[in-house]
């Protein structure tokens, strides 16, 4: 799954392509009312040239420009200026609430609120900055949207930001799980563990160096004081 700077709306600069009308499909739309008819007419009254739409290439269903779908249907044009988009269908509808909050008819607060609970199930490692962003609502309301929405899930290891980097939520609980992949295989390369761990080479390196001189891998510190018990494998502290 793409991290949240990857999906970007630099797909604007795609090439513009024209595409009849009748093979586009408004399904999976963001707007839980759908179509707002006063900004169709509001837009189908402008005499100024609509931007191209935004069209995800392998199911051919509108990401951003409904409206002005709608708008060409009622001029009777046979085809509309497309940008495509050719990501996975998860990452299309998280672009599609990112265009929406850029310019256009903004989400309501009940259209965004829907999205966010979609995104935190669907991109399960994005941070709660992350999913703010692109929902375009508080980190402390993306918050409480997870606990409601993944109160079933088992909790990760670890979430992607805004810029893309993994950082571990329970720095404990990947030292600890580094150090049972470890102890299992002693030969693993860092770079594995770490990306399984969902933590940094660095502290990977950090957790063989402590479990190869009988240490811990979990630092008092990191645990907030407690003394803890080596991870399963690890020798007896000294």
């Amino acid at each position: 799954m793409s991290s949240e700077a990857e999906i970007q709306l630099d797909v604007l600069d795609e090439p513009t392509h024209m595409v009849p009308v009748d093979s586009l499909s408004i399904e999976d739309c963001p707007r839980l009312e759908g179509e707002d008819l006063q900004h169709t007419q509001l837009l189908l009254a402008s005499e100024t040239a609509l931007p191209p739409i935004l069209v995800h290439r392998p199911t051919m269903r509108v990401i951003d420009g409904m409206h002005r779908l709608r708008v060409a249907l009622l001029r009777g044009q046979p085809e509309i200026a497309v940008r495509f988009f050719d990501g996975s269908e998860a990452d299309a509808f998280v672009l599609a609430v990112r265009s929406n909050a850029v310019h256009g008819l903004p989400l309501t607060l009940s259209d965004r609120t829907a999205a966010a609970t979609r995104i935190v199930t669907s991109h399960p490692h994005w941070s709660d900055r992350a999913v703010a962003r692109a929902s375009g609502l508080s980190p402390k309301t993306v918050a409480a949207i997870r606990r409601r929405s993944t109160a079933d899930t088992p909790p990760l290891n670890a979430r992607v930001g805004q810029d893309g980097r993994v950082r571990p939520i329970d720095a404990a609980a990947g030292r600890e799980r580094a150090g049972r992949l470890i102890a299992a295989n002693p030969g693993i390369p860092l770079r594995a563990v770490a990306k399984e761990a969902g933590i940094s080479v660095g502290t990977a390196h950090d957790v063989r160096e402590r479990l190869a001189s009988g240490r811990d891998p979990v630092p008092d510190r990191v645990r907030g004081g407690g003394a803890g018990g080596a991870a399963p494998g690890a020798p007896p502290q000294k």
